[in-house]
């Protein structure tokens, strides 16, 4: 998919809680959605200078051939050393892998940030693609998911916050923050201004919930924003069981999150407000702003 504001926001905060240094991952290379006045003024709010780069993106599908490629983007903020891994070489990946394998040994413990800016919906087995990504980041590593939370044309699959939630904390991940967006009107699929909303694992039970009136109450374009942090104890190859089928003989992976709201990890805010609907009508959601 590529790097629109929304993850570009992100990626700042992060920086600015953790400088992202040393080996840098991105899963396919991905076109950068924003105009250099958008990422002008995103680094300014973190004091950073805007470095007039001139590598422009000439090599990913979608490029419009007038915004930075996503390597100079990572530049304006990061000394880190950018790598990409595809299935082919079609964009110019220097690591050539099928995400459905599993990754070579090479590859394993490697990587201190990793970036998948919407490739697991187009991968077919997406628990190797979670293993595979796992596994290459190095104890304290970090990984940013932006996935699809709605089916549309172009993908396989579209993703829960609950199936992010439950494999990371599950396999003892240090942290986890996962939020969700919605764009009600765009001019295009990348860009456009969303409401942002949190999540929790926790929600209120309601016997009328009417499954039908919250899928209709959604009324947009939705992704998911998937920030993790490798612990040094962390594994790769346990399967959660779903929430609504725990009981007293499995692991409550849910309890991780009090553990998760205790960290010093900056949280995404924004200061315009208006009425809205929570997600599915559901309390799992936090609103948090819009415009984002």
């Amino acid at each position: 998919m590529g790097i629109n504001q929304n993850v570009f926001k992100l990626l700042l905060l992060e920086n600015s809680y953790k400088p992202i240094t040393g080996n840098f991952l991105s899963i396919g290379k991905h076109t950068v959605s924003m105009n250099n006045n958008i990422i002008c003024n995103l680094l300014k709010d973190y004091g950073m200078p805007f470095l007039n780069n001139k590598d422009i993106d000439t090599s990913t599908r979608h490029s419009s051939k007038k915004n930075l490629s996503d390597t100079a983007l990572l530049k304006s903020f990061s000394n880190a050393k950018y790598s990409c891994l595809d299935v082919s070489n079609y964009e110019g990946a220097n690591i050539i892998h099928d995400m459905n394998l599993p990754i070579p040994n090479s590859l394993k413990n490697k990587f201190d940030f990793i970036y998948n800016g919407s490739c697991m919906d187009n991968i077919f087995n997406p628990v190797s693609f979670l293993i595979n990504t796992t596994e290459m980041l190095k104890p304290g590593g970090r990984i940013l998911h932006h996935e699809r939370s709605t089916t549309g044309a172009g993908a396989y699959l579209a993703f829960s916050p609950e199936y992010f939630f439950s494999y990371y904390s599950i396999n003892k991940f240090a942290d986890v923050k996962i939020y969700e967006t919605i764009k009600k009107k765009s001019t295009n699929r990348f860009e456009g201004k969303a409401d942002l909303f949190s999540y929790s694992p926790y929600f209120t039970r309601d016997h009328n919930y009417n499954h039908l009136k919250s899928i209709n109450s959604t009324e947009g374009l939705m992704h998911l924003l998937v920030l993790a942090e490798k612990g040094k104890s962390s594994t790769s190859n346990v399967s959660p069981i779903q929430m609504q089928y725990l009981n007293k003989n499995t692991v409550d992976w849910r309890k991780s999150y009090h553990k998760f709201k205790k960290t010093k990890r900056p949280l995404l805010t924004g200061k315009k407000k208006r009425r809205v609907k929570l997600p599915y009508l559901s309390d799992h959601y936090k609103y948090i702003c819009s415009e984002f």
